[in-house]
């Protein structure tokens, strides 16, 4: 267990570049005028989820701990983010399953009503048998309401997304899937107090698998609740929910992640 929390601790610092599917990536997205400066954040929470499977593939739910490290630079026009998370869960009675991800998006014009967006991502989950996920793809963002202590964004547009999973049951081999789709989402911030933040984001994503002759939908959404503590310091909650129609293995179809922990910004 000592080598459990060592390495947890460490990834604290390496997962945003050594390591996403649905994140939220509006944590560092300012709206005001200052430009060409760099921030971030490193987290570490304790969480609960049914992300791993028993050996004949029924959901099963564990303890453990999450670390997080995000950071973005803002210049005049644009923004860059990076975002990565990785997640260790242990039991008495099973080996240390891993998950992970990193997430990278230009935002272009990022002050405009209408903007631009590119991104790219990487993603694997031990526990549920993905090898690899990875994404690419690019879209619009629309600005819809933006006040001091609140604001709304939706954005839509096309990806590319490549999958590997291992075949349940102890099968030798792995099940590939490759799919155009559309990725939309809805992005909302709300300061409830002087040192209280509440942030959400939905997404949407669907596309059309012509070998299966059906749609593949995913629908997940992050929410974050922010206390600040200090300048630096907070205490920070998260809900971490998906759902797909149609699995590429037979694993249950619903996860969802409940973190509770800490995060220093800088």
């Amino acid at each position: 267990m000592n080598h459990f929390f060592a390495a947890t601790l460490l990834s604290v610092f390496a997962a945003n570049i050594s390591l996403g599917q649905i994140l939220n990536i509006e944590k560092e997205r300012l709206s005001g005028d200052s430009a060409n400066y760099f921030l971030g954040t490193v987290g570490l929470s304790f969480n609960a989820n049914n992300q791993s499977l028993t050996a004949d593939g029924t959901e099963k739910s564990f303890i453990g701990l999450t670390a997080n490290s995000d950071a973005a630079y803002l210049s005049t026009y644009h923004s860059f983010l990076l975002i990565g998370q990785l997640q260790y869960t242990a039991t008495s009675e099973a080996a240390i399953n891993s998950a992970g991800y990193s997430h990278f998006r230009i935002n272009w014009l990022r002050k405009n009503i209408v903007s631009y967006e590119n991104f790219v991502q990487i993603q694997y989950d031990q526990g549920r048998g993905m090898q690899s996920r990875r994404l690419a793809g690019g879209g619009i963002r629309f600005r819809i309401y933006r006040e001091k202590k609140s604001s709304l964004y939706a954005g839509t547009g096309v990806m590319y997304e490549r999958e590997e999973w291992e075949r349940p049951g102890g099968e030798e081999g792995t099940e590939e899937l490759r799919l155009w789709k559309n990725s939309s989402y809805l992005t909302s911030r709300l300061q409830l107090r002087e040192n209280i933040a509440f942030s959400s984001i939905v997404y949407f994503q669907t596309g059309y698998d012509a070998d299966q002759d059906f749609f593949r939908h995913r629908v997940s959404a992050d929410i974050n609740i922010l206390i600040n503590v200090t300048s630096k310091l907070a205490l920070q909650t998260a809900v971490g929910l998906a759902y797909e129609n149609r699995p590429v293995v037979p694993i249950p179809k619903f996860i969802y992640r409940v973190t509770n922990g800490i995060q220093l910004s800088f």
